[in-house]
């Protein structure tokens, strides 16, 4: 219960940082999408003695369905790139998923804090300007 907790707090507050700057991917969807990898890992933690499979697979599809949504997000507009950060960030909050579930606790959260930084740093590099 604690790391499907944890992991809906890191992405509700990556997926805040978005929608204070009024871009895509809010907190739900972020949320969701970390407790998401966080449910596949351990998962694949309970199910691997059980059964006669590679753990590895459930989190392969799991990256392969989100490259899949994150490749909806990016879009030409007015000869700008537009969605790019909020699909890698989409990317990186499976990883951070994958790290809870699997117990990686000091990983998670310090590459969430790595990762909001990121994401501000260009907001306080608009306001040095």
């Amino acid at each position: 219960m604690f790391r499907l907790i944890l992991s809906i707090i890191i992405g509700w507050i990556l997926g805040r940082e978005r929608k204070v700057h009024d871009k895509d991917g809010g907190s739900r969807t972020m949320a969701l999408v970390c407790m998401s990898a966080c449910l596949v890992s351990i998962i694949s933690l309970d199910l691997h003695p059980s059964y006669n499979f590679d753990l590895m697979r459930l989190m392969q599809g799991t990256i392969q369905g989100i490259g899949f949504i994150g490749m909806g997000l990016i879009f030409k507009q007015k000869g700008q790139v537009e969605g790019l950060t909020t699909a890698s960030l989409l990317f990186s909050v499976v990883i951070l998923g994958f790290c809870i579930g699997l117990g990686y606790f000091l990983y998670s959260i310090l590459g969430s804090f790595l990762i909001y930084l990121l994401l501000e740093s260009k907001y306080w590099n608009e306001k040095v300007k």
